[in-house]
């Protein structure tokens, strides 16, 4: 009898532990997900709040939104902006994020630019615009030399151009990361976007110190990607299109152009893509404007009033800044841009760059 007593003991011990470990199981788990769903709650309102993708109304504590990803978040405003309402679609690389629709006077554009766009992602991306109900009667593309250039590297791909549903996006903690480097006030560049989600630069950006260097990579021009243009032109048949080649600082065309033999090839393909598009402009060409360190932050991006002065150029207004590519042949288009690359480098002490 006493040893049926131990074993029976024994049962009750263990079938104690057991009940009291199935509880604080459950306890434990019931802990878990109340702490993973307030996490995943706390995350949503942050990201909601901050709003890095712009699935809402863009930042609501500070109201700058940093361009973390403008592909997502431009696509956002488009879908909530009534495609239909614009009559202008501009398109460009992160030199054209700067241009303000506000500042055209003619039409009501949407600027669909984005860091590092090229000429591929913008054929796509005017298809999907077009697909929402975007109609427009004018159409301004950014035309940038490193879509020629050979050492570019290829495009992967477009990939989907429909933002996932924004409880997948803000329930993220790659996005929960967007949202604490905004508030934190960490942009990925000396620039933001305000409520109007337009471009602005951030205060107190370092100033563009420039220097003449020597690139130690020649490379050359790829003329296919000037077929791309035609297929963007086909997109929207009955627009009128607009191109322009964006400031770029006059040290930037000696160093990262001029230095690496990419001219002359370079401006045919400029050439060759004006006859497609019809109207095109060079704001390159180095003048008082790309030759003034203070009108750029880096050498690749113009400050807004310098945006506002391709804007109104853009629009027809006669100004000696830039010149109009259709109007010249390629001789003569050629000749003039060298003519001032020469002034520029003899000006600056830097003749012996010249090399024809």
């Amino acid at each position: 009898m006493p040893e049926k007593s131990k074993v029976q003991d024994t049962c009750c011990k263990h079938l104690f532990l057991y009940a009291w470990s199935a509880k604080m199981f459950k306890f434990y788990l019931k802990i878990y997900f109340i702490l993973s769903a307030s996490f995943l709650l706390l995350t949503g309102l942050i990201n909601w709040a901050v709003d890095p993708l712009w699935y809402g109304k863009g930042n609501r504590i500070t109201g700058r939104n940093f361009s973390f990803n403008e592909r997502v978040s431009k696509t956002n405003f488009l879908l909530q902006s009534q495609p239909q309402n614009y009559d202008c679609l501009i398109l460009g690389s992160s030199r054209v994020t700067l241009l303000k629709a506000s500042s055209f006077n003619n039409h009501r554009c949407f600027n669909y630019s984005f860091s590092a766009g090229r000429i591929e992602e913008f054929v796509e991306y005017a298809k999907y615009a077009k697909s929402k109900g975007l109609k427009p009667k004018k159409v301004y593309v950014g035309v940038d030399a490193f879509n020629f250039d050979k050492s570019t590297p290829p495009l992967a791909g477009v990939g989907k151009i429909d933002p996932q549903p924004i409880y997948q996006a803000y329930f993220s903690l790659d996005v929960l990361l967007f949202s604490a480097r905004t508030i934190l006030g960490f942009s990925p560049d000396p620039r933001y976007y305000n409520q109007n989600f337009e471009s602005e630069v951030i205060e107190n950006t370092p100033k563009y110190k420039p220097e003449f260097y020597d690139r130690e990579k020649p490379s050359s021009c790829n003329a296919s990607k000037i077929e791309e243009y035609k297929k963007l032109r086909n997109v929207f048949p009955q627009a009128d299109f607009v191109g322009y080649v964006p400031p770029i600082s006059a040290w930037n065309v000696v160093n990262e152009t001029y230095g690496r033999g990419l001219t002359d090839c370079g401006l045919q393909a400029f050439y060759e893509v004006s006859k497609i598009l019809g109207v095109m402009y060079d704001f390159s060409v180095p003048s008082t404007v790309t030759s003034d360190s203070k009108n750029t932050y880096d050498g690749s991006h113009f400050y807004p009033e310098i945006q506002n002065k391709v804007t109104e150029v853009l629009e027809g207004k006669v100004s000696n800044f830039g010149v109009r590519i259709d109007k010249y042949n390629l001789v003569e288009y050629r000749q003039f841009y060298k003519m001032k690359l020469k002034e520029f480098l003899e000006k600056k002490g830097q003749g012996k760059r010249w090399q024809g």
